[in-house]
């Protein structure tokens, strides 16, 4: 019964299969039947399509094409605006660029001004007595190391140094014997023996000696005449000679100020001179006047001197800058003021347009005007010399102080023969080759400091510099110029300045004919006394 039931469902499924076969056979016709019915048409409607996408690609395209002219027209004119753009930073960025190239180049100038006036500064502060042409009063507390050698020897009195001690006046003024009349005991003390021990007491007695002429008229028995006595003063109350001479020694020699002179005279008398500050200016006027034929003396015997020795100083009368000058040698000195620090003030000296010998000087310019020979103070050189090594650290300085100090020395010994001194001469060349071989590695092209100055100054200079080493006569230095002239500095720092306008000008007169005597070891009080009298010291 089962395969029976298989065999029926197997028929079953296959007449359904083959009526699906017939059915599909079936439908296929249909299918071709309508295809070739509408195939025309299909193809029309494909036609149809196929025209329509080109048409609707042609569209597209061209409104594709017409965007694409948009765009490229936009991006033309972009690109053309931002080329302009880019043209204008460019320009303006290489505007920017040279500007700050400009500003770069000026920077690093200034920078490098900077950097020399910073040095020049430094070299300013650092100066000082030993190092440059100023004054030791205004290194202060500062400690200054000259260029002295230390000899090794103790301060003060060497051993087997004679010593001295005060001597006996031969006149003295008064004796005062010393006798006891009785001894400790009550007994008479007898001096049978004429020995003694002498001791002296030396003091100093001022006091005001006032004499009084009493001019008395009288009448001659004889002839009846009115005879009239005349006293040797002029005035009322007359000054004596031996007060106007203290009083100018004290302003001349003391650099003592008018009005502390009235003072101490005042009271040294006790109250019984009182002078004013006019009446001591007038003394020192009119002695001025009376010592004029000493200073043309002095003047005389300096014209025919075979050196010469020339310095000038600042110094302030009222508000106004003037000059102090010094001509001097060994023996004489001349001062005079003027208002111009060169030529003109020493052609009124009127004694260097006629001087034929050796000037030495501090290497004041105007001075070469003159028709003389020059020599240069190496002094001021060796502080210059040594304000290079300290403050540029220059070999070549270094080299030409040793060499000065060497040449000062061998002439101190002995003066050198000529083929010494052309050693010198070819040592001083090289130092100076050396210098600006050192200054050219060292410095730019535009250098101007102090230290090559000096250098081609010591060139230009050279025969001045060494003419010490031809010429016994002249020295090494300028100090007796400065030595004479560093009085006045000392009384501007005690009296100030000079408040007439002939005052600088009196004193220069008056320390003319006071240095003078003193070089001559004359006695410049008894000096003085005498130009009082009218017969000063002609030398």
């Amino acid at each position: 019964m089962a395969w029976k039931k298989k065999s029926d469902y197997t028929r079953n499924m296959f007449n359904q299969l083959q009526d699906t076969f017939e059915l599909v056979e079936k439908l296929q016709k249909e299918i071709k039947s309508v295809k070739e019915s509408h195939r025309e048409e299909i193809i029309e409607l494909k036609i149809k399509h196929s025209r329509r996408e080109s048409e609707i690609e042609w569209s597209y395209r061209k409104k594709l094409r017409e965007k694409k002219e948009t765009y490229e027209n936009e991006i033309y004119y972009v690109n053309a605006h931002n080329e302009r753009a880019l043209k204008e930073q460019n320009k303006r960025l290489t505007d920017e660029i040279k500007t700050l190239k400009m500003l770069i180049t000026l920077r690093e100038s200034e920078i490098s001004w900077l950097h020399e006036e910073n040095a020049a500064l430094r070299a300013v502060l650092n100066q000082n007595s030993g190092n440059s042409s100023k004054p030791p009063s205004s290194d202060g507390y500062k400690k200054i190391h000259n260029s002295r050698v230390k000899s090794g020897k103790k301060r003060g009195g060497q051993l087997g140094h004679k010593g001295h001690m005060p001597k006996f006046f031969e006149k003295p003024t008064k004796i005062i014997e010393i006798k006891a009349q009785k001894c400790k005991c009550g007994g008479k003390v007898n001096y049978s023996d004429s020995r003694y021990v002498k001791k002296q007491l030396v003091d100093i007695e001022i006091k005001a000696n006032i004499t009084e002429y009493r001019e008395y008229t009288g009448k001659c028995e004889c002839c009846g005449s009115r005879v009239q006595n005349r006293s040797p003063v002029n005035d009322s109350v007359t000054y004596g000679n031996h007060v106007k001479s203290l009083i100018n020694m004290l302003s001349i020699e003391g650099n003592v100020s008018i009005n502390r002179i009235g003072q101490m005279i005042s009271e040294i008398t006790d109250g019984l001179i009182k002078l004013s500050d006019g009446t001591i200016s007038k003394w020192n006027r009119d002695l001025s006047k009376l010592v004029a034929p000493s200073v043309q003396k002095i003047k005389e015997k300096l014209l025919i001197s075979d050196v010469l020795h020339k310095d000038e100083t600042g110094i302030w009368v009222e508000t106004k800058l003037r000059w102090f000058h010094v001509l001097s040698n060994a023996d004489y000195s001349l001062f005079y003021a003027h208002g111009k620090r060169g030529r003109d003030a020493d052609i009124e000296a009127a004694v260097l347009p006629a001087f034929k010998g050796v000037l030495v000087h501090d290497h004041l310019r105007s001075l070469y005007h003159f028709n003389c020979a020059h020599a240069e103070c190496n002094a001021h050189i060796l502080r210059y010399l040594k304000g290079a090594v300290e403050n540029k650290k220059r070999r070549w300085a270094e080299e030409m102080i040793a060499f000065f100090m060497k040449a000062k020395s061998a002439v101190k010994e002995k003066p050198p023969d000529s083929e010494e001194i052309q050693d010198f001469h070819r040592r001083y060349d090289e130092i100076l080759d050396n210098g600006e071989f050192e200054t050219q590695q060292n410095e730019n092209p535009d250098y101007k400091g102090a230290d090559l100055t000096l250098l081609r100054r010591l060139r230009e200079y050279k025969m001045q510099h060494l003419r010490f080493l031809s010429d016994r006569n002249v020295p090494f230095d300028n100090n007796q110029a400065e030595r004479d002239l560093r009085m006045i500095k000392a009384k501007t720092k005690i009296s100030g300045c000079f408040r007439s306008d002939d005052g600088d000008g009196v004193f220069a007169a008056l320390k003319t004919y006071t240095a003078t005597l003193r070089k001559k070891s004359f006695n410049i009080f008894a000096g003085l006394i005498s130009a009082w009298r009218g017969i000063p010291v002609l030398f």
